[in-house]
């Protein structure tokens, strides 16, 4: 029963990935661009590393697998969520500029108090 409730627990990990996987896709599906497909595929590597992180150590414990080769799994997974993450964040990135230019030129089409002259 306790194995179950810590198999239960260790599932809380994956919630936060999900939701950030589940608001890129809606964001892809809003909006098809390079941005969105950065962000989707970034989250959604990183759902996946997450769910191997969870139920990994379980199963090379069943295997009875030597250090060395443990470690190499964990490697292979580390770079992969490297990249993930950088796939992740160079599409934040340019989300975010092009949210920042699109409210410039949005900001700029209003006049300012400073654009009359009060004399």
């Amino acid at each position: 029963m306790s194995s179950i409730l810590a198999n239960l627990l260790s599932l809380i990990s994956i919630i936060p990935p999900f939701i950030v996987f589940g608001a890129c896709c809606f964001l892809l599906i809003k909006k098809s661009s390079a941005e969105a497909m950065l962000m989707a595929m970034g989250s959604g590597i990183s759902l996946i590393i997450n769910i191997l992180y969870t139920f990994v150590p379980s199963l090379l414990a069943a295997q009875n697998l030597k250090l060395t080769e443990i470690t190499k799994y964990y490697s292979i997974g580390g770079i992969i969520g490297f990249m993930d993450g950088i796939c992740f964040a160079a599409g934040f990135l340019i989300l975010v500029i092009n949210t920042v230019k699109k409210n410039k030129a949005i900001s700029d089409q209003f006049a300012k108090s400073t654009d009359y002259n009060h004399e």
